[in-house]
């Protein structure tokens, strides 16, 4: 890659730690790709966490997060794994933004606003991989 190879991250983050209302999933199941932070990458002011959430859990829902609040705007995306049908999900999440439920089962990303309430986050009824992201204009995800 040359003299940005600093720049480029390509496995997950060792040690990674989340705040509290980030729920632990069995690593098998919510199997973590990659993360770009300020720790991953020094000086970087971008936060990006990729995901495959996979069939398999003895569990009926998995949940990803409480509700929370960040200071910077985060994106979030659900993308299925259906090449027939790419806007099939393949499962069904539901998410809670400014305390309204919703329930997506259709590949989406959302926008949330700096100061917006969001979470939980529920994954039910996995048939097949999702493909989960979340960035941020933020250097570490708080």
């Amino acid at each position: 890659m040359g003299k940005y190879t600093k720049c480029a991250v390509d496995t997950p983050k060792k040690n990674a730690k989340y705040p509290s209302y980030r729920v632990k999933n069995d690593p098998k199941i919510v199997r973590p790709i990659i993360q770009l932070d300020s720790d991953t990458v020094p000086g970087a002011e971008f936060y990006s966490e990729t995901k495959w959430i996979v069939p398999g859990s003895d569990k009926k829902e998995i949940k990803l997060c409480e509700e929370h609040t960040h200071n910077f705007t985060e994106v979030l995306g659900f993308f299925g794994y259906n090449y027939e049908n790419i806007q099939d999900l393949g499962a069904e999440i539901e998410i809670w933004i400014d305390g309204e439920k919703n329930i997506v089962d259709r590949s989406f990303s959302a926008c949330i606003p700096a100061g917006i309430k969001h979470g939980p986050v529920i994954i039910r009824n996995i048939k097949r991989p999702i493909f989960h992201v979340s960035s941020g204009i933020t250097g570490q995800y708080k």
